[in-house]
């Protein structure tokens, strides 16, 4: 069906600079609650054909601001996981030179979330009003030079301390880069352009499951241990791609030298970028964001979905070797490789797909309605340590599938004042689960089986069965509570 002619109703001075959706043309002309179909041919944007309004091709603009942003935001967020989860394969040996159990490896893997939660807002706001090039360059240099001192620990005091600095140097990172992406990407294709970046999170395990267990078996350089050399050679990328934030990110599509001036003017009514900056104030306003509804279901699964895959990353690789599934390090690291390989495919596929729906409530709750039914098969009896594994991969897969439109529907929850410290919020929530999942396998002693990671289990997957069924349900009532389009 050919969409309707409506742009007649709007003043010629309003629509003549840029192009304009079917969802802005619905809302101007005043009728939003009538839904126009359109079809691929006729969008501009979905079909590739210079914008009529404006001669813009909407595409090869896409495809620009695409590849100068995403694959260098996707290095620096691989290298965050890498520093943040490598402690995970240096327990495989640094364990029994420290003298740490379970219970204590835990702890100091946990440590790191707290001073995250403690400096995860302030640093966002902080960001949001002075620029993200600048503190992403702090963050960055500051946890790289922490990370590599990790190598020179002898106690687990020592260890836990530099934990602690670490989660301190970093926080703000992650939500600070979704907020920056938001400032790039316009909502028809933001949840693919979050996607990719998310999987940093799978691609940082893929790749540090086989560089880590060769570190760990075969450097020993100056007679020194394989896991002081993995925190070493995993913190100078920091470093590095931190002073490379100055060169390479913009703060803002107005400042982008490399954009043409008819590409800024026509990014700029679209995008919500320089609202935030201007937008944010000085003060925290915590009033303000726990009175829009439908922030206490997002923090609610934040917090669920933090606890189960932030305790995966460190304790996967200990899972892995303790069931008997492998029977060396190298053999653990490409067991590990095998739930995020597929992740990467999943998250990918289910964004894009979130994109063209336009639809995210439904893109969050179908896969962790998904992953709770694994967890709940998982605490079932399931026929040994190869067939829980492969339940265990589909949940962490559907998990992550949930990433995307996720924080796309954060994203959309906030007005652009509220924009930084709710993002922000949301992943503080995740970072308490964060900090309790670790703790919580090590509870479980870091296996599949037994009593406590089934009752854990049980009770995860329930928990995620609430939150999608509430999310389901919550996204037909309310305007900026978690309805968005659909």
């Amino acid at each position: 069906m050919q969409e309707p002619d409506l742009l007649h109703l709007l003043p010629e001075k309003r629509y003549s600079s840029f192009r304009i959706t079917g969802q802005q043309v619905r809302k101007r002309a005043g009728i939003a609650g009538r839904k126009i179909w359109m079809s691929k041919e006729t969008t501009p944007a979905s079909a590739g054909t210079p914008d009529p309004v404006t001669d813009m091709d909407v595409a090869a603009l896409d495809r620009k601001i695409w590849w100068r942003i995403i694959p260098f935001a996707l290095a620096l967020y691989v290298v965050s996981i890498l520093d943040r989860v490598n402690i995970g394969y240096a327990a495989l040996t640094m364990n029994a030179d420290l003298g740490i159990d379970p219970f204590l490896f835990g702890a100091v893997s946990g440590i790191f979330f707290v001073s995250y939660i403690i400096f995860e807002v302030p640093s966002n706001q902080y960001l949001a009003r002075t620029g993200a090039r600048v503190w992403l360059f702090r963050i960055m240099a500051s946890w790289g030079v922490i990370a590599v001192l990790m190598a020179l620990v002898t106690s687990p005091l020592e260890l836990g301390i530099l934990r602690f600095l670490l989660g301190a140097a970093e926080a703000g990172f992650a939500p600070g880069l979704v907020l920056y992406l938001s400032f790039w990407f316009r909502k028809e294709v933001l949840a693919k352009a979050l996607a990719v970046f998310f999987m940093a999170i799978p691609l940082a395990m893929l790749i540090a499951s086989p560089v880590s267990a060769v570190i760990l078996s075969h450097v020993a350089w100056f007679g020194m241990a394989g896991w002081r050399w993995l925190f070493v050679l995993e913190g100078l990328p920091a470093i590095i791609l931190g002073c490379a934030i100055l060169v390479c990110l913009p703060d803002l599509p107005e400042k982008a030298v490399w954009l043409t001036g008819a590409e800024r003017s026509w990014l700029a009514p679209l995008l919500e970028g320089k609202r935030v900056h201007d937008e944010t104030g000085t003060k925290i306003p915590l009033r303000g964001l726990v009175a829009l509804p439908g922030v206490g279901l997002l923090c609610a699964a934040s917090f669920l979905v933090g606890l189960f895959l932030t305790g995966l990353l460190f304790w996967i690789p200990q899972i892995v070797a303790s069931s008997g599934l492998s029977g060396s390090i190298e053999q653990t690291g490409l067991f590990v490789m095998m739930p995020y390989a597929l992740s990467v495919i999943v998250m990918y596929a289910w964004s894009r797909h979130s994109d063209r729906t336009g639809d995210r409530r439904l893109h969050v709750a179908v896969p962790l309605f998904l992953a709770a039914v694994f967890l709940v098969a998982l605490a079932l009896p399931h026929g040994g340590a190869g067939p829980g594994f492969l339940i265990l991969s589909c949940a962490i897969a559907a998990c992550y599938a949930a990433y995307a439109p996720f924080f796309a529907l954060t994203l959309d929850l906030f007005p652009p004042a509220l924009r930084a410290s709710g993002t922000a919020l949301v992943n503080t929530i995740a970072s308490v689960g964060a900090l309790a999942g670790p703790l919580v396998f090590g509870l479980a002693g870091g296996r599949l089986t037994g009593t406590l990671p089934l009752v854990l289990f049980l009770l995860l997957g329930a928990a995620l069965i609430a939150c999608a069924i509430l999310l389901a349900k919550n996204g037909k009532t309310g305007t900026r509570g978690l309805k968005v389009n659909n």
